[in-house]
């Protein structure tokens, strides 16, 4: 009776687990068959080439990098790739040393926004590419996995030690000194590299502060951020309350969704690329089929402020990946696409590596943008009070 039940138990968990693997296979193979559109480029934004951030959580930076090293070009800079992994660097130093103080409950996670760029560069600079690509010697793509295990560990146990107060940390001569923030150097430095203090940039020994401020000399502070959210002052400033803003960022600027939409527009238009904070789903977004739009009944009509704020306040919109905006398309039917160059997904894809959002995916799941605010129509910088 014993064996009777038993083999009737694994008879179903067999039944049940293949009519599982039949749905998945029928979802690879929808995925695979979705129809491949035809997109006609309106206005594109020069951009250097894809990069990928391979198995990590640095969409962040590699987007607000890439959206950077426009800048620099329209600005007469050159052509300049710079390091993300330098950035991602300290900015995991900087979080730790700020959840330490709020003892252990501040944000540890390998996410960021792009005002964390802005904030590391003005603080550490930056340098390119070929003078720290964040890979170690025979090291082919990124991976933060075991490296963020080993940052998190630490994290855990400082945050134990501190509940006894025995922490070891001290300033000495303006600068914190503590056997828990070596660690931390140490687990970064045999994964990533140790960080440069200093490059060489046409015959000249410049620091990546130097680099920064006289090579790139980017107008750090006229890049803004931009929402569209009504729980947020409308043409004021806020804090745009998402999981990856540890830094507390409360100059999110609000606008309405039709203005977010006018401001997008115009950016790209006028030659301003920008970076898009986005929600994305495995059901919506799938890099094989290169583009990405909302349900048929969402798509049907125009996603105005309620909707939008409706699918933020009960979590079918949250922050998740930023890529950089760099120009508006069309597809076969004359419906308008915003295209992006993203960090994740195949080079060689059905676009090569642009992906492709429709513009009711962007008025849904768009969260933010940042864009320099030369990049705003003159009469909502007006509004907003944006010399």
């Amino acid at each position: 009776m014993r064996k009777d039940v038993l083999k009737l138990i694994v008879t179903l968990c067999l039944l049940l687990c293949s009519i599982a693997y039949s749905d998945a296979g029928t979802a690879v193979q929808e995925q695979e068959q979705a129809p491949k559109k035809e997109f006609t480029i309106i206005k594109e934004v020069w951009r250097t080439p894809y990069k990928s951030q391979g198995k990590t959580g640095t969409c962040w930076s590699f987007s607000t990098t890439s959206l950077l090293e426009s800048e620099a070009y329209r600005l007469g800079r050159g052509e300049l790739e710079l390091s993300q992994i330098y950035i991602a660097y300290h900015a995991y130093l900087e979080k730790a040393q700020r959840n330490v103080r709020m003892h252990g409950h501040g944000v540890f996670k390998q996410g960021g926004l792009p005002h964390d760029v802005i904030h590391i560069m003005k603080k550490y600079g930056t340098v390119r590419l070929t003078d720290y690509s964040g890979l170690l010697p025979g090291d082919a793509a990124h991976n933060h996995r075991e490296m963020y295990k080993l940052l998190n560990g630490v994290m855990k146990s400082v945050v134990e030690v501190g509940k006894g107060e025995n922490l070891s940390s001290k300033w000495i001569d303006g600068k914190l000194s503590s056997r828990w923030l070596d660690d931390m150097k140490d687990i970064l430095d045999n994964h990533t590299g140790p960080v440069p203090k200093s490059i060489q940039y046409k015959g000249r020994k410049m620091t990546p502060k130097e680099f920064a401020d006289e090579v790139l000399a980017l107008p750090y502070d006229d890049y803004i951020e931009v929402t569209s959210y009504s729980f947020l002052p409308l043409y004021g400033t806020g804090e745009l309350t998402i999981q990856d803003n540890w830094l507390h960022y409360s100059n999110y600027y609000n606008v309405k969704i039709d203005q977010f939409i006018g401001i997008i527009d115009h950016a790209l238009e006028n030659g301003f690329s920008l970076v898009f904070d986005l929600h994305t789903t495995t059901e919506l977004y799938k890099s094989k089929k290169g583009y990405c739009e909302l349900e048929p009944e969402l798509e049907a009509g125009v996603i105005d402020q309620d909707a939008r704020d409706t699918m933020l306040e009960n979590w079918r919109t949250f922050d998740q990946h930023l890529v950089h905006g760099v120009g508006i398309a069309k597809d076969e039917k004359g419906k308008k696409f915003y295209f992006t160059k993203d960090s994740v997904g195949p080079e060689d894809g059905p676009y090569k590596s642009l992906e492709y959002f429709s513009e009711n995916y962007i008025r849904a799941k768009a969260l933010f943008i940042m864009v320099h605010k030369d990049g705003l129509p003159r009469d909502i910088r007006k509004k907003l009070g944006i010399d």
